[in-house]
């Protein structure tokens, strides 16, 4: 059962109890990590972008075998067969693309007609708003402590900026070692 107080967007649009996501870390985010995570409430997001088309393929049936509830896939849009794990995200009824670097017009589009959220990581207002255009459901908010990928500008700097410039759900990312950061983050 989901406390109201922690009801959000992101949980109604993904269907998960509760609005934590778990990144798709290389190496880390596995298939037994992305099916905790799911069964305990949260987005797990499986970490793609070091797997071969096959083994995104094999990775996705252990999660779907090990839970019912929604998770997503994290690629790269430029990496090497990302057509066809576009392809397996559709045929498998993933819940959540999660990508960030050089979105792909076409993709996205094969992404949404097949019923799976789009959901990218953005570091600066204008990769929001180029995002949303491109048709994101969803965005990641992530900022220069959330591993450095995506730009320069602090999470708590750049969050409201985004949110004053989009008309999706905000998921913020980067920088929150504790419940108070939690918080001010939540708000």
């Amino acid at each position: 059962m989901t406390h109201p107080a922690l009801e959000t967007e992101l949980c109604r649009r993904v269907g998960c109890r509760l609005p934590i996501v778990q990144t798709a870390m290389a190496y880390v985010a596995t298939p037994r990590l992305v099916s905790a995570t799911a069964q305990a409430g949260g987005l797990g997001i499986l970490a793609a972008a070091v797997l071969s088309v096959d083994e995104v393929d094999r990775a996705i049936g252990e999660i779907q075998e090990a839970t019912d509830q929604p998770f997503g896939v994290g690629f790269l849009m430029e990496q090497p067969g990302a057509e066809r794990i576009v392809e397996t995200l559709v045929r498998r009824g993933v819940r959540v693309a999660a990508y960030n670097r050089a979105p792909s017009a076409a993709l996205v589009a094969k992404l949404k007609d097949g019923g799976v959220l789009c959901m990218p990581t953005v570091g600066a207002v204008a990769h929001a708003t180029k995002a949303v255009a491109l048709g994101a459901d969803l965005l990641v908010v992530q900022g220069a402590e959330g591993g450095g990928h995506t730009g320069t500008v602090p999470t708590t700097l750049l969050l409201p900026q985004v949110i004053a410039s989009v008309d999706v759900p905000v998921v913020a990312a980067g920088g929150f070692r504790d419940g108070d950061g939690l918080v001010a983050a939540h708000a």
